[in-house]
């Protein structure tokens, strides 16, 4: 099949990031079609190209496409599944962005459609650095699959796994970013205040992150060792609270992904 309309339901931050990636990379298919009920979502949305993004508040309107997004949050599916429930065309594949509905129960309320993906995306797809963990159903076919792929790889790696997997990967590479950036963003504005300019920083953050990164998951040394280069560590006596925050926040998250009581 050829890949040349697209449509999204749902015109929320993660349909921008995903589109604006596709701009960036001269990859917009010919036509895009994104419903939302919002008017300001959807003038952002189509600011992205306005010659190929067509934005409507009919979700009818979005389902005659070769790929269609689901792009709600988890506790709007449900309506809106049942708003298009019969209405998807039998070749469309439809790719769910959303944690926690199984392939098998969106297939279910969905009447039955069986050309089904779920990809967990990330916010730096938005300049093609995003990491993307995909799962497919098995009645996409090897063709499919490769035409897909082809859109998939604008956005950054989008690896093959386990549709069991998903749910973590929500937890650890889609959120990932926003439990660092706000630390990020103040170490920047102390440097600032410290006498450091703007262009300075950028530099100097940016190589102390991508090296620090490189350091811990591209070196031989264990994490431990890692940690244990640098013998003054400011933050050391707050580091238990801060574990602990992660442990008391994200693991009733995951237990609420994956349906666990």
């Amino acid at each position: 099949m050829n890949m040349k309309s697209m449509g999204f339901l749902g015109g929320g931050r993660i349909t921008r990031i995903l589109l604006q990636g596709l701009k960036q990379k001269n990859a917009l298919p010919d036509h895009v079609w994104v419903s939302d009920p919002n008017e300001e979502m959807k003038k952002k949305v189509q600011a992205i190209d306005p010659a190929v993004i067509k934005c409507t508040s009919n979700n009818a309107d979005v389902l005659n496409v070769n790929v269609l997004f689901l792009s709600v949050h988890p506790p709007v599916m449900k309506d809106v599944a049942a708003e298009i429930s019969g209405k998807i065309r039998t070749d469309t594949i439809v790719v769910s962005l959303a944690p926690v509905i199984s392939m098998e129960k969106l297939s279910v309320m969905l009447g039955g459609i069986d050309k089904l993906v779920r990809m967990i995306p990330n916010a730096p797809s938005i300049i093609h650095r995003g990491y993307n963990p995909v799962a497919y159903s098995g009645d996409i076919g090897t063709d499919e699959k490769r035409q897909l792929k082809l859109i998939l790889d604008c956005w950054g790696e989008a690896p093959e796994v386990n549709e069991s997997k998903l749910e973590a990967y929500a937890i650890v590479t889609a959120m990932g970013s926003t439990y660092f950036w706000p630390q990020w963003v103040k170490l920047q504005a102390l440097g600032k205040e410290f006498g450091l300019s703007d262009s300075e920083l950028n530099k100097g953050m940016a190589a102390m992150l991508a090296g620090s990164v490189e350091l811990m998951y591209h070196s031989d040394l264990s994490a431990e060792e890692v940690m244990d280069l640098i013998p003054l560590y400011p933050l050391k006596e707050k580091q238990v609270e801060i574990t602990e925050f992660y442990e008391s926040a994200l693991r009733p998250l995951y237990q609420k992904l994956k349906g666990i009581t």
